[in-house]
């Protein structure tokens, strides 16, 4: 390298550290590399699946989640927010709630909070942000598409394989459960649906019941006033604080219970280089006001 190159680049580095110090960004380079044999990038479901699975198997499994983890510190940043009152852990990095529908609310300060949107010129993507990934925030319908999608959309997969073994694997591990008929035509909370049935039947079209990863049983109890309110209190897309069977509550749940499984949050991934030996993955450690603290590279010999 040249001396006049050196100087300008070693002149920009002290220049962004002075810089970083001025604004009061305590921001640390771990240049030593952490050698994993199991790394997982993200704490949804694929990532679930993945970590279970090799933990199952005896290996040892460290997964990177760029949110929160929602449970440690004793749920120290819960409870989640319902529909009408957000606060700001419902909202991934910005100053207003950004819900398809319902922005309701703004905030002093941006948070890591649970629910993300990334805006593109055609789409608006929704993403989960913390363990358990967008089992957090989605509304928990446990849809089976149609077998003939599959085998058009994925021509080389073994569809019955994947529908008799695979889906009904994932169901149980789930908690997919389906409210039953003596709840559904009893409980207030589904007039509107029995009212919008009736009328599907009276027009000639047939209806299903999606089945759900929310406990039905719960939600009897919730309207008994047996136990705290949750589907019952507006909670779906910040997050659901009791009844609904997320990934922290089931795969996660198991795959830590393993002892092999290590769970590191506010890691977000910047980007990844393939090695000789597997895989150099660069990590921004963040805060929870979306500030990179530190910057560390891990090493995995396989990578999820």
């Amino acid at each position: 390298m040249e001396r006049r190159t050196f100087i300008k680049i070693t002149s920009a580095s002290s220049a962004g550290i002075l810089a970083s110090n001025a604004f009061g960004i305590n921001l640390k380079l771990d240049h030593t590399e952490e050698n994993i044999e199991n790394l997982v990038i993200g704490s949804g479901y694929g990532g679930a699946v993945a970590a279970l699975r090799l933990t199952q198997a005896g290996k040892k499994v460290v997964m990177l989640e760029m949110g929160l983890n929602w449970e440690k510190e004793e749920g120290k940043y819960k409870p989640f927010s319902d529909l009408i009152t957000p606060k700001n852990n419902s909202t991934w990095l910005n100053k207003a709630t950004q819900a398809p529908m319902m922005n309701i609310a703004r905030f002093n300060k941006k948070f890591t909070g649970v629910l993300d949107r990334m805006d593109f010129e055609n789409i608006k993507v929704y993403a989960g942000r913390g363990v358990g990934g967008g089992s957090l925030v989605n509304g928990g319908m446990a849809v089976q598409p149609k077998k003939a999608y599959f085998q058009e959309i994925f021509p080389d997969l073994n569809v019955d394989q994947f529908l008799d073994t695979y889906f009904p694997l994932a169901q149980k591990e789930l908690d997919v459960n389906e409210i039953s008929d003596e709840y559904y035509e009893q409980t207030p909370y589904y007039k509107f649906a029995r009212v919008g049935e009736s009328e599907a039947h009276h027009a000639g079209f047939e209806t299903v019941r999606v089945p759900n990863v929310y406990s039905f049983e719960y939600m009897k109890k919730e309207e008994a006033g047996e136990v705290p309110k949750s589907a019952l209190a507006k909670e779906v897309i910040y997050g659901n604080n009791h009844g609904k069977q997320s990934l922290e509550k089931t795969y996660l749940k198991k795959a830590l219970e393993t002892e092999l499984l290590s769970i590191q949050d506010l890691h977000r991934v910047d980007y990844i280089k393939k090695t000789e030996k597997g895989y150099t993955v660069y990590v921004d450690i963040i805060d929870t006001a979306g500030l990179v603290i530190a910057k560390k590279p891990f090493t995995a010999k396989s990578s999820f």
